[in-house]
């Protein structure tokens, strides 16, 4: 049974009769938490005298700085077969179970496993 057009009908209802009034206001707040007027913005005053043209002011220089490039570069596992990474990931999880990995990581696993 659908009680949507039910539901509906009832709702309408509800809100033609006015029963479902909307919520009193809350109280007015206190003057000293009234948020402060926005300033008034002055008008632009226009430059006097003559214009300036040429080449803008250089930015300062900037100073080199000393990054390893290679730390910034995604990681990337040896590469190997399906077969060897889903070789080793069983190995890895065994290991996980048995409590044998402890200290040592997926990645530092996989490095010596896919090498094998």
């Amino acid at each position: 049974m659908n009680h949507r057009p039910l539901s509906c009908a009832l709702l309408l209802s509800i809100l033609a009769c006015g029963l479902a009034a909307a919520a009193p206001r809350p109280p007015a707040r206190p003057p000293e938490t009234a948020p402060a007027p926005a300033p008034t913005p002055q008008p632009a005053t226009p430059q006097t005298g003559t214009p300036q043209t040429g080449t803008p002011a250089a930015p300062a220089e900037r100073q080199p700085v000393d990054v390893d490039v290679q730390s910034l570069q995604p990681y990337n596992l040896p590469p190997a077969s399906r077969a060897k990474m889903r070789a080793c990931g069983e190995e890895w999880r065994a290991m996980k179970l048995a409590g044998q990995a402890a200290g040592l990581t997926w990645r530092t696993f996989a490095e010596q496993c896919l090498v094998k």
